[in-house]
């Protein structure tokens, strides 16, 4: 499967949009992206606060691993988004989706803020989260195939890799943010507050977040390639039916390369932090303190990882990924149980590695796979799909594991067959060509 971008109706690929253009375009749809995952991040954050208010029970496990299903829940969702945004962003450009997406995620993170908790309502209580959460993962499965695509689609030839690494970097970005949030709010507050009302607080944060993405993409420019496909009425009449039909061998590569990527991202973003307060016993300040600087680390490695795959390859960046991913869980969780804050965040600097290697390369090469008149639904169906079936059921299965191994260091056997899978894709599937040159 070649990774250079297929051949369009159009003649050429257009020029890029000027720099000042492409730049508040990036910008536009980073604020955006941010919100996507600021929410997901503060809910990762806050898991066991939230077990405890929305499924009380005598078994800790069995509450962290209800709100680890329910955490799921928001990834089910996401290939539905991706099909209806894609849907719309093909055949009417990418403004429009990628406003509603940060609308409806925007409402709905603000709309937990003020829920009522179990003891408020009983078993409603869940079901409105469940809800809230379902409407969540509409909107990012609406967001990040459409918002990469974007940035791919504005980017000068030569620089595809860095500027469609923004959706992965500012996507990390707001997950940053949302720990940071929970861990200023854990250290100001006492527990007792944090677990009564204190934990709306970062979920209600997210309305300026709201206002200011919605500000931004109100008045981003349409994609210059996609405005070269609508000019000479070259838009698919149906991008469902011409995806599958016409490019279904790219959708399955992409679906390989997230098995790998999904599995060692929800793991470092999303597992690690219960992990390592409710399996390794560190405290909640010294355990968020880690995961901010440990992501913060993997923010600006993930720019870096994009500029790689520009001078070199997403092929040979995605291969060092994949390697990575087979070799280092074993070690990193092993560093991590050590015990300690030095160790627990060495470790994670470990784990992402090749976490920031993927989300460098991805979003240039899942945009390239597909032509601009199917680009969003292909990047965003297929990330969808995959994201659902092994991103929101990582933390679930790497809980399961240890529960019924007994071993602490399960899981990282996990990412390692993930990390097989997809390097047989990548290897098998992947052209060696550099995209930059293509």
């Amino acid at each position: 499967m070649s990774q250079s971008s297929p051949p369009d109706a159009v003649s050429s690929r257009p020029a890029a949009a000027p720099a000042g253009l492409s730049r508040r375009s990036v910008v536009a749809a980073g604020t955006g992206n941010a919100l996507e995952f600021y929410d997901f991040a503060i809910f990762a954050s806050l898991t066991p606060v939230i077990s405890q208010l929305f499924f009380p029970s005598g078994d800790q496990l069995a509450a962290i691993l209800s709100t680890l299903a329910l955490y799921a829940v928001g990834f089910v969702m996401r290939p539905v988004g991706a099909i209806v945004f894609g849907r719309l962003a093909d055949r009417h450009g990418r403004r429009i989706p990628l406003a509603i997406s940060v609308l409806i995620m925007g409402v709905t993170t603000v709309l937990i803020g003020v829920m009522p908790t179990y003891a408020q309502a009983g078993v409603l209580a869940p079901l409105l989260l469940c809800v809230a959460r379902l409407l969540q993962g509409l909107s990012v499965g609406g967001e990040f195939g459409t918002s990469a695509s974007f940035l791919v689609e504005h980017a000068p030839r030569h620089r595809r890799g860095l500027y469609g690494s923004f959706a992965f970097f500012s996507s990390t970005a707001g997950s940053v943010l949302g720990a940071l949030v929970v861990l200023v709010l854990t250290i100001w507050m006492p527990a007792d507050a944090l677990t009564g009302w204190g934990w709306r607080i970062p979920f209600l944060l997210g309305f300026p977040l709201l206002a200011i993405g919605l500000y931004l993409r109100y008045r981003i420019a349409e994609s210059p390639e996609f405005e070269a496909v609508k000019a000479v009425n070259a838009r698919a009449k149906s991008p469902l039916r011409t995806l599958f039909r016409e490019h279904w061998r790219a959708f399955l590569t992409l679906i390989g390369i997230c098995i790998g990527f999904s599995v060692a991202s929800a793991t470092a973003q999303a597992f690690v932090l219960t992990y390592i307060r409710s399996v390794l016993g560190l405290p909640a300040v010294q355990a968020l303190t880690s995961v901010v600087l440990a992501t913060t680390f993997g923010v600006f490695m993930v720019l870096v990882f994009g500029h790689l795959s520009d001078r070199h390859g997403r092929r040979a960046v995605l291969v060092f990924a994949c390697v990575l991913t087979v070799l280092l869980p074993y070690p990193s969780m092993l560093v991590m149980g050590l015990g300690g804050f030095g160790s627990v965040l060495l470790g994670q600097l470990i784990l992402w590695v090749p976490v920031a290697a993927f989300g460098g390369a991805i979003p240039a090469l899942f945009a390239e796979l597909f032509p601009t008149k199917v680009r969003a639904s292909g990047f965003g169906i297929g990330y969808g799909f995959g994201s659902a079936i092994f991103a929101g059921t990582a933390p679930f299965v790497a809980t399961l594991l240890i529960e019924l191994t007994g071993d602490t260091l399960s899981p990282a056997w996990y990412m390692t067959a993930a990390g097989l899978v997809t390097l047989v894709v990548v290897v098998t599937s992947v052209s060696v060509r550099r995209s930059s040159d293509s």
